[in-house]
């Protein structure tokens, strides 16, 4: 099992969530938003609301990177719930036909907007591809891709990272770059099995980062028999950002207007450090 204890968040004064009040949304630090050029996103699905938000408050470069889903993609899936509303119509299924119309009606919405926000033109790239251990169709590595980007600065970076259970694998690619990146908000899967893993990368990460805030995800609940979440979402800082001397964060977690449960229909998962 990890150590809640060693996950305490520093103090910090301008913390600002970005994104939905309920899963997809985020919390970060107002002076992260400010010192980004560049933010990176792996791992988007069908929500792009921290990057819209984001992006709301400052207009910076954007790459996604996300291989399941794109404007076909979505496009496909609704054509294939149009087809099954009929079906479950003709059989008088009524509910599984209402069902499936608004699953066709949101992911037609969903293909919209998506075409809509990544626009190349915006400097808002979409790139069909996971992060992961190889480049290929399908994947690419972390260090490949931010090696081949012009004049990156120091602290000019900001990165936010769902990939399920791909962090432990590619995380240690960034490693080279810790310089060039201001903070991450990274979604951390299944701890009740890779524990030990979870304990390494914070030991990597803590090198150069400290973490600003932390907040359990309660789609993952809790490890059986003990008070530690399954799922967690840490943003960290570059310890470059903050001049003065850091005292451990006196809040409680979740903090009040800014932390929100994931699952709406559930109550939020109560840190204990």
């Amino acid at each position: 099992m990890y150590d809640l204890k060693k996950l305490h968040p520093i103090s910090i004064g301008d913390l600002i969530r970005i994104g939905n009040d309920a899963d997809g949304g985020y919390v970060i630090s107002k002076q992260q938003i400010e010192k980004t050029e560049l933010l990176l996103s792996f791992g988007i699905n069908d929500d792009w609301s921290f990057e819209s938000d984001f992006l709301q408050k400052k207009n910076v470069k954007l790459y996604a990177f996300d291989h399941s889903v794109s404007d076909k993609i979505f496009k496909y899936r609704s054509s294939l719930d149009f087809k099954m509303m009929l079906a479950n119509a003709l059989m008088f299924r009524i509910s599984k036909a209402k069902w499936y119309n608004r699953s066709y009606h949101y992911l037609l919405r969903i293909s919209k907007d998506f075409k809509q926000f990544f626009q190349e033109k915006s400097h808002r790239f979409f790139i069909q591809k996971f992060l992961g251990e190889k480049d290929n169709e399908i994947f690419t590595r972390f260090d490949t891709f931010f090696s081949n980007l012009p004049n990156i600065k120091e602290l000019s970076v900001f990165i936010k990272m769902d990939i399920e259970n791909w962090e432990y694998r590619t995380l240690p690619q960034i490693i080279p770059f810790f310089d060039k990146i201001n903070g991450m908000v990274i979604e951390f899967h299944e701890l009740d099995i890779v524990g030990e893993k979870f304990e390494e990368i914070i030991n990597l990460l803590s090198v150069q980062f400290y973490i600003a805030h932390i907040h359990a995800n309660n789609f993952g609940e809790l490890i059986y028999n003990t008070n530690l979440p399954k799922v967690l979402e840490i943003t960290f800082i570059n310890k470059a950002m903050l001049s003065d001397t850091v005292m451990l964060s006196t809040y409680k977690y979740p903090i009040q207007k800014l932390d929100f449960p994931n699952n709406k229909t559930q109550d939020d998962i109560v840190l204990d450090f």
